[in-house]
């Protein structure tokens, strides 16, 4: 198959429309025990669904050195469902694997982890 320039163009704005989706938006429980790559200094966020009727809630466990949590979790309740939101920022090149545990302070009823690769380790340790 022989690429011409209009192939090329074509195929070059599809890499990168992929590149924007992939992304962006907010890391949600689809990507538990995924890994992501990340640029140093980038924010991201992540947000996870719990039962507004129970004593549980997710809490972060991890202790993170290559990522910083910017401020509070922030929560958003609707009628069954509580969203909880965690925005973090990239601090420098590593590999970090975020942990929350979903629980009521005895029982961990769930779990989500995530590895964030920052910076251009994720050419070296991707396989």
């Amino acid at each position: 198959m022989k690429l011409n320039y209009l192939n090329l163009k074509i195929i070059a704005t599809l890499l990168i429309t992929l590149m924007l989706v992939s992304c962006s938006g907010p890391i949600t429980y689809k990507f538990n025990n995924k890994t992501i790559e990340l640029s140093e200094d980038d924010p991201f966020q992540i947000v996870l669904e719990g039962n507004s009727n129970s004593e549980y809630h997710w809490e972060l466990i991890s202790k993170n050195n290559y990522v910083k949590l910017l401020k509070p979790v922030t929560l958003s309740t609707e009628t069954d469902k509580t969203t909880y939101t965690f925005d973090f920022k990239t601090l420098s090149d590593g590999k970090q694997i975020i942990k929350f545990i979903y629980t009521d302070g005895e029982i961990i009823e769930d779990e989500f982890t995530v590895t964030i690769i920052v910076g251009t380790i994720g050419l070296i340790t991707a396989d």
